[in-house]
């Protein structure tokens, strides 16, 4: 006599019924898995079949160690398309649901395989697109949060790969590591400054004057007085040899305009800016003078502003002392300001 068993919707065997005792006692069945004798309809649970096999037990096949029982796989010789549908399992109460189940080693069971759809021609291309783009981003994240890090060795080994990342940042506006040296630099007297012949002559042919403070170190920069020899936004750029060093800046009635104070903001040790009567100059461009944060001294006099501006004025934490009369602010803003920043001198005439 031949037993079939089921377990999860998947059927074994046939296994005589000797090595059917065999499986239950080492463990690789369950008594209350589902058995069928071969050439019978109902379902009963294993233990219920061997209890009522009466048979003779069967001698192992040959070449197979009495006692040493082992499923050959070659034995399987029907599967559940075969037996589970020749008739309904009947409901048996599973008293051993939930409790987890072992699978029957040796045994060949009957699954179901699932073919993938393989992936169009487009479709792998468009994937291997995506893989390297998120890979170069993050490549290329590595590489920019090493250098904000590191600037000082990691900018000269992106210059070997032909990658001029000071500049490149430079002209954008937005090179940190230029700024982090130039704030961490102290001013210095104009003995102690040492410049190339052409960046001497370059100061001397602006026309601009330029002597040390009256107290600390640093240099004041005095716009010429003479009208025709007033300075222009391209002279501006005179004095990036000497950035740090200059601590006060005088361009009275200069030509600057909005453009130019964007080398104003290179200065980072300003302390003191006159910016009086220069008429090219208006709202929107004070406000980049914000990235000044040692700016204490600001003389705005007779340029047209607005209202606006205030609020960058309040933000502007390193001010002491504010010359605003004659600009054309309402006395509302003016005196908000003043509520906002009472410890700061201003001057609205």
């Amino acid at each position: 006599m031949n037993i079939f068993v089921s377990r999860d919707g998947q059927t074994f065997g046939p296994y005589p019924v000797d090595q059917a005792r065999q499986f239950l006692e080492s463990g690789q069945l369950l008594a209350n898995d589902y058995a069928l004798v071969e050439g019978q309809t109902e379902w009963k649970t294993l233990n219920e079949v061997l209890a009522n096999a009466d048979s003779p037990v069967s001698s192992p096949p040959i070449g197979e160690k009495a006692g040493n029982p082992s499923l050959d796989i070659s034995q399987v010789t029907q599967t559940q398309q075969s037996v589970g549908h020749k008739s309904a399992k009947p409901k048996v109460k599973d008293s051993n649901r939930g409790k987890k189940v072992h699978k029957i080693k040796g045994a060949k069971q009957v699954q179901t395989v699932y073919v993938a759809q393989k992936k169009g021609i487009v479709s792998k291309i468009i994937s291997t697109i995506m893989v390297f783009t998120f890979l170069f981003i993050l490549a290329v994240g590595g590489i920019v949060g090493a250098y904000f890090a590191m600037p000082e060795k990691i900018g000269p080994m992106l210059k070997k790969f032909g990658l001029p990342v000071d500049e490149i940042l430079s002209g954008a506006g937005n090179s940190l590591v230029s700024e982090k040296k130039v704030t961490t630099q102290e001013p210095r007297n104009t003995d102690e400054i040492k410049l190339d012949d052409a960046s001497g002559q370059a100061i001397v042919n602006s026309g601009i004057h330029i002597s040390d403070v009256d107290e600390g170190k640093g240099i004041r920069v005095v716009s010429s007085v003479d009208p025709e020899n007033a300075m222009e936004d391209q002279d501006l750029a005179v004095l990036l040899p000497i950035a740090f060093d200059v601590v006060s800046l005088d361009l009275t009635n200069s030509k600057i305009t909005d453009q130019g104070i964007s080398s104003i903001v290179k200065l980072s040790n300003l302390k003191k800016l006159i910016l009086e009567g220069s008429s090219g100059i208006t709202a929107n461009g004070i406000k980049n003078l914000k990235d000044l944060s040692r700016l204490e001294y600001l003389n705005l006099i007779h340029i047209k502003l607005d209202d606006s501006l205030i609020d960058v004025l309040i933000e502007m934490e390193s001010l002491r002392q504010v010359y605003i009369f004659q600009t054309e602010l309402s006395e509302e803003a003016i005196s908000r300001f003043k509520t906002a920043r009472p410890k700061v001198f201003v001057n609205a005439g």
